[in-house]
């Protein structure tokens, strides 16, 4: 089987997509529907929700779909920390993405 590392990331990232659309959002985003808790957050705030994710690995504690379900939340997380620490900074992306794209992603 030939390594396809992007179109794996590609796959993965649509999965993150739905699930910032069927979970994330609704649970989330505050009444003015612009806005959520992670807005405020710092970069570090990003990364001890990761680690919080990633403490709860293999506990068995929530069930193996909630565990698949966590390694979306730490890819977004992962994201929300990019984002921020690149803001806090002042710093470029590693590697500047010209347009964004559509993955055709829907609800």
């Amino acid at each position: 089987m030939a390594l396809d590392r992007l179109g794996d990331w590609e796959e993965f990232s649509r999965k993150v997509q739905k699930h910032i659309l069927k979970y994330t959002i609704p649970q989330y985003q505050n009444e003015d529907g612009e806005s959520d808790q992670v807005g405020i957050w710092t970069a570090s705030d990003c990364v001890n929700a990761i680690r919080r994710y990633i403490g709860r690995f293999d506990k068995n504690s929530r069930g193996e779909i909630d565990q698949l379900r966590d390694f979306l939340k730490i890819a977004h997380y992962a994201q929300f920390a990019y984002d921020k620490y690149r803001d806090e900074k002042g710093l470029p992306d590693v590697y500047p993405v010209a347009e964004r794209m559509d993955y055709g992603v829907t609800k």
